[in-house]
């Protein structure tokens, strides 16, 4: 049993791994932190718990106190030169956020190819992998609910309603709702295009993942495949890898 653990910037996803498949699957917002210790309770006791924690030092203390109901001690992930298959190409690899290293490490994984990785949460990150497992680099800009936030406190359109998505809007709140939406899914759309040209790869892999990528997946016009955390499934390979290396380690000494 491996428990695996997104601590992002606004929602705790966790997720129960057993032999591969999902025991169990839970999200609750960072505010309610506390009320996870009566469900982790209900929980068999994890033999390893992984995490990728991007959010602020107060909620690690908090997530630290919930681990003491059992006697196992947590795996805090960070990006390093090389893991699981995936090479690092930041010029400094622990710079890179924890979470986008489990996303890379999961998509090479699953894919063994080149391929852009895409997580829509508080923030977007647009991520490239090269054919060989090489981490090119990647891009991060506010999602569509920060740049709103920002819209509406900067200017003067005040008290937006969240509008739709349409070619030519004729009320405020589709047209913001409508401009937010071109401004990640053109990202998407350009890097895409760069990457496919650089690496010479016209078919190119996309994977998304975050709690916004259903609302934009109707209108993304490449090539994808919505995986549903893409962090978690990373942790667990990264775990997973772990546990080989210890092993090793044992039968060598």
């Amino acid at each position: 049993m491996i428990l695996a653990i997104d601590s992002g910037n606004t929602f705790f996803k966790w997720g129960l791994s057993n032999d591969g498949l999902w025991f169990a699957k839970g999200k609750i917002s960072n505010t309610e932190i506390s009320l996870l210790l009566d469900s982790f309770k209900k929980l068999p006791a994890p033999s390893q718990i992984v995490i990728s924690h991007v959010a602020t030092d107060n909620l690690k203390n908090d997530i630290d106190a919930i681990f003491s109901l059992w006697p196992v001690k947590p795996y805090w992930i960070s990006a390093c030169a090389s893991q699981c298959g995936v090479s690092n190409g930041y010029h400094n690899p622990e710079q890179l956020g924890c979470d986008r290293w489990a996303a890379l490490v999961a998509a090479w994984n699953i894919h063994h190819q080149a391929c852009m990785v895409v997580n829509i949460g508080t923030a977007v990150t647009i991520d490239a992998l090269s054919n060989s497992g090489v981490f090119l680099g990647g891009i991060i800009f506010p999602s569509i609910n920060l740049m709103r936030d920002c819209l509406q406190s900067k200017t003067q359109i005040k008290n937006l309603q969240i509008g739709s998505f349409k070619n030519f809007p004729q009320s405020t709140d589709d047209a913001v709702q409508s401009g937010l939406m071109h401004c990640v899914l053109g990202a998407i759309e350009r890097l895409y295009c760069s990457m496919s040209e650089q690496l010479k790869t016209p078919n190119l892999k996309c994977f998304i993942s975050g709690g916004g990528c259903i609302e934009l997946a109707p209108f993304i016009k490449i090539p994808y495949e919505i995986i549903d955390n893409l962090v978690l499934e990373g942790l667990v390979i990264i775990a997973n890898n772990a546990i080989l290396d210890d092993r090793n380690n044992l039968s060598k000494n």
